[in-house]
């Protein structure tokens, strides 16, 4: 094995370590926000810190090999899609650190957000897809890439129902405007990393095929 795969090997192991910490802390901010816990909301924010140390260190290693080697063919484009998805999972735990963050809005709200109706759909739905998206990373298979971008269309639908609904809530004069912002926010953030996921998943089906599936109804029409 030559040494330019095994610093590859190393750095994919590394993306993987730092996804499950990414999802841990998608997760910890969730059930901050269920049970209603400040303080547990507030470890997630002050905790992104080591995420986001995590994410530029891999970061710099993937601009040494780059300047190092040279790389070419499917070396390169590993390299390219490390740091592609490397940077969309720092993204996913500033949405988590944001959802933590909020939680001091859900409690001076007096908000209850449970197991039930359309929040705790979108929360059960996110949290699967992050993890069906980070214990894939492991693998990088293509069909169960396809199958997280399928995913993401449930998001995007429970997304739209939790707004219909608090919206409607909110024009009956329940709750006020303030609150419905709040859930909105926190529903957004959710189905933000809904997307997360199906750019992470759009890059694993680069590197096992080399096909830009991004924008490809875009592309079709441009080419009629």
């Amino acid at each position: 094995m030559s040494e330019l795969q095994k610093r590859l090997d190393q750095l994919v192991l590394r993306l993987d370590h730092m996804s499950m910490r990414v999802e841990q802390a998608v997760i910890d901010a969730l059930r901050a926000v269920e049970e209603s816990d400040v303080q547990a909301g507030l470890a997630v924010d002050h905790n992104d810190a080591i995420i986001d140390r995590e994410e530029v260190e891999i970061e710099q290693e993937c601009i040494r090999l780059l300047a190092l080697y040279q790389p070419a063919a499917i070396d390169l484009r590993t390299i390219c899609t490390i740091i592609k998805i490397n940077n969309d999972l720092e993204r996913i735990a500033d949405l988590g650190a944001s959802i933590g963050r909020r939680v001091k809005h859900v409690v001076e709200g007096g908000l209850t957000l449970g197991d039930s109706g359309p929040f705790g759909r979108l929360r059960d739905d996110t949290q699967a897809i992050l993890g069906r998206t980070c214990r894939m990373l492991g693998v990088s298979e293509a069909q169960t890439a396809r199958r997280i971008i399928e995913a993401d269309v449930q998001i995007d639908e429970d997304y739209r129902q939790l707004v219909r609904s608090v919206l409607d809530a909110s024009g009956r004069g329940s709750g006020g405007a303030e609150k419905a912002m709040t859930v909105i926010n926190l529903a957004k953030a959710m189905e933000r990393i809904g997307d997360l996921c199906t750019n992470i998943a759009e890059d694993i089906i680069f590197l096992k095929t080399g096909d830009i599936v991004r924008h490809a109804e875009a592309f079709r029409d441009a080419g009629r």
